[in-house]
């Protein structure tokens, strides 16, 4: 899969079903699909793994709107919708259809043609599943980039304080890699002191790494590999929803994290 722009939630498809990633305010990832039924969107667990490790698939990473003609193609080949509705899904579908049938791929103008009939079915089928009280395509949902802390605070004498849940043990070593190796975005000369053991070398990596959702110092990865300092649990359940997969990150996304870091703290 190529980069994406990382939004809030990520759409995919998966051998055409689409799939959509949904960040859950307390942390952690909820996976939906849109069902061939009814056209809704449910829980569908399975796919983070499927979608991870699955190479016999045809999986695409898309940007919402290019995710919605994926969605309203789906239910256009189920024969979904009513009246006027199912009219146009039918001239999607029929599109299609013709062009397998010659053996042959979409022409740039079926394309087009279809791109523009998603935009008017899109909003009528939402409509028609808010009104069942079924669920939509979950809308893009613009969020800044989490800036993970290394600790929670200091006490009274400057020692840093944290209260969080332990990395599970099976965990460590996929986070740690990933904490590692994801994408750095800013980094300075030197290290920094060990502000748990000042007695030690100093070794805490000044730089700065995203995934796209979250950014955090390099100190939570040196925290938790030297003293086992867990990292924010919500960071912990992202990058473990995501099987610990190492995320390519574009350079809108790069350029926004180095303003985020950069900007004075309110």
């Amino acid at each position: 899969m190529s980069p994406v722009r990382t939004t809030r939630p990520r759409y995919f498809t998966y051998d055409d079903r689409p799939v959509v990633f949904v960040e859950q305010p307390g942390g952690g990832l909820v996976c939906v699909a849109c069902t061939p039924r009814r056209g809704d969107f449910v829980r569908e667990m399975r796919y983070f793994s499927e979608i991870n490790f699955n190479r016999d698939a045809d999986i695409e990473e898309l940007a919402f709107e290019d995710f919605v003609p994926a969605v309203e193609m789906f239910r256009a080949r189920n024969r979904l919708g009513e009246g006027a509705l199912k009219a146009l899904y039918e001239t999607m579908d029929g599109l299609e259809r013709t062009a397998e049938q010659e053996r042959r791929p979409l022409g740039a103008e079926e394309r087009a043609l279809i791109r523009s009939l998603s935009k008017r079915t899109h909003p009528l089928f939402e409509e028609y599943l808010s009104g069942r009280g079924l669920a939509g395509t979950p809308p893009p949902v613009p969020a800044a980039l989490r800036v993970a802390r290394v600790f929670d605070g200091v006490d009274a004498d400057g020692t840093p304080r944290y209260d969080r849940p332990p990395v599970p043990e099976h965990e460590r070593e996929p986070l740690l890699r990933y904490l590692r190796e994801a994408p750095i975005v800013l980094a300075a000369r030197g290290y920094d002191a060990d502000r748990l053991d000042p007695a030690r070398p100093a070794e805490v990596p000044l730089t700065f790494h995203t995934n796209g959702v979250w950014i955090w110092p390099g100190a939570v990865h040196y925290y938790l590999r030297v003293h086992g300092v867990p990292p924010e649990p919500r960071l912990v359940g992202y990058a473990s929803a995501e099987n610990f997969r190492i995320p390519e990150v574009d350079e809108e996304t790069r350029a926004e994290a180095v303003a985020t870091i950069n900007r004075p703290s309110e």
